[in-house]
């Protein structure tokens, strides 16, 4: 059974682009999607990143996540913030598992986020996901505070 888990998280780190051997950096999506789709990515992962600093995770969180992606039109036949969400879940609590692996997924999630206008609004959103459950914590009030600081804003 171990394997099997194995195997398909494996396939998973495939899928998104990561070298087997290394937590990070991602690569481009191995799945022909264009750039717009790996910057969504890369907004999904501060998101779901968001909804973790806190170990909580609440349904409020997700769906701000959910209402973030629909709002902005991101839901399209190549990418969707719903079907990304448990690749992107996986990938987030790898992330935190590894010594400095949060840094390193917030460093490469900003490096991928190129559009201006997307940049300016992905600390808000991080702070809506954080507050959604009706508090934000110090933990999650930093955490934002270094989304803001990766993408200049």
């Amino acid at each position: 059974m171990l394997h099997s888990f194995r195997a398909g998280y494996e396939h998973v780190r495939h899928r998104l682009g990561l070298d087997p051997d290394a937590a990070y950096p991602l690569g481009p999506p191995p799945d022909g999607s264009g750039p717009d789709d790996d910057e969504h990515r890369a907004v999904l992962e501060l998101l779901v990143a968001t909804m973790y600093v806190d170990a909580t995770v609440t349904e409020p969180e997700l769906h701000e996540i959910d209402q973030y992606g629909a709002d902005h039109g991101w839901n399209t036949p190549t990418f969707s913030f719903v079907q990304a969400m448990g690749a992107t879940t996986a990938l987030v609590r790898e992330a935190r598992l590894a010594d400095g692996g949060i840094d390193a997924l917030l460093a490469g999630a900003a490096a991928r986020i190129t559009t201006p206008e997307v940049r300016t609004t992905v600390a808000e959103a991080c702070r809506r996901v954080a507050s959604a459950d009706g508090t934000t914590d110090e933990a999650e009030s930093a955490w934002i505070g270094k989304v803001r600081a990766a993408l200049g804003g």
